[in-house]
């Protein structure tokens, strides 16, 4: 995806192309875009539109406008339901909108006092939001009242659910970063490295894998044991400007890991030579 509107999908296990957004129906000045976990629909966001396309029908399904409850916010997360049924939209201004493609119904909440950073469904009913004011939350879709909520001392800056939706990992911007039992059995593995303090951005657990990759704010990948929080190994990714960092990742079938980064470089990252380590 460029700035510009322009997104490519591609298959993760051949690189074909499978969908690309036709120049007419660009949306201008995109900043997110979201592939649905079957990977039929594709979304993209720039400040205050979303743009929903069907990738195997090749065609624009719909396009809407969120807003927040402060008049200048901007999108600043998406997610959307197993069943592509129910979209959640995070905004800048800490607001959540909950729509229903099907009914194109919109509910619309304030629980954030700051950016939501981030945005996972566990299932097509309740999902998890995380917000630069340090709070975590687990919801039923269109209520406001929380399941349960944690605040941490720092910013989020990382969330993600394990394929399996038995885990989570979430990380602060200083010191506390954990693999979590979503169950709420069992305790919470604190990552371990030697350094006085590691900043989190993307996360991706590995698929049939007891393993965690992380990106930094910089251009470091790193794996971890999920059942240790032991650090198996801190990898450059390539880049062609310093302030590069990786924006995605994704484990095809052939065991590998697929990172992209800011400079729109695609890098595979084979897994099965971690027997070496």
């Amino acid at each position: 995806m460029k700035l510009s509107g322009q997104a490519t999908v591609f298959n993760a296990n051949n690189f074909n192309v499978e969908f690309e957004v036709p120049k007419s129906e660009e949306l201008q000045q995109t900043r997110l875009a979201l592939l649905s976990g079957d990977g039929s629909k594709l979304i993209l966001a720039n400040d205050n539109d979303v743009a929903i396309w069907s990738v195997s029908g090749k065609a624009l399904i719909g396009k809407t406008q969120f807003m927040g409850v402060q008049q200048f916010a901007k999108i600043s997360a998406l997610a959307i339901s197993d069943d592509n049924d129910k979209l959640i939209v995070g905004m800048s201004d800490g607001a959540i909108n909950m729509a229903t493609l099907s009914t194109r119904l919109n509910n619309r909440f304030k629980p954030h006092t700051r950016p939501v950073t981030h945005i996972s469904f566990l299932d097509n009913e309740k999902y998890w939001s995380a917000s630069q004011d340090g709070k975590l939350a687990y919801r039923v879709f269109a209520s406001a009242e929380p399941i349960t909520e944690q605040e941490f001392a720092h910013r989020i800056t990382s969330l993600v659910l394990g394929h399996d939706s038995n885990n989570m990992f979430v990380s602060d911007a200083l010191k506390t970063q954990l693999v979590k039992p979503l169950t709420g059995q069992g305790a919470a593995i604190q990552l371990q490295y030697m350094a006085r303090f590691m900043v989190f951005r993307q996360a991706y657990f590995i698929n049939h894998a007891d393993l965690l990759a992380t990106s930094s704010s910089k251009n470091h990948l790193s794996l971890w044991d999920t059942q240790t929080g032991e650090e198996l190994g801190t990898w450059q990714s390539q880049v062609e400007t310093p302030t590069a960092t990786i924006l995605s990742m994704f484990s095809n079938d052939k065991g590998e890991l697929l990172t992209i980064n800011s400079d729109a470089m695609l890098e595979k990252w084979d897994l099965t030579q971690l027997n070496t380590l």
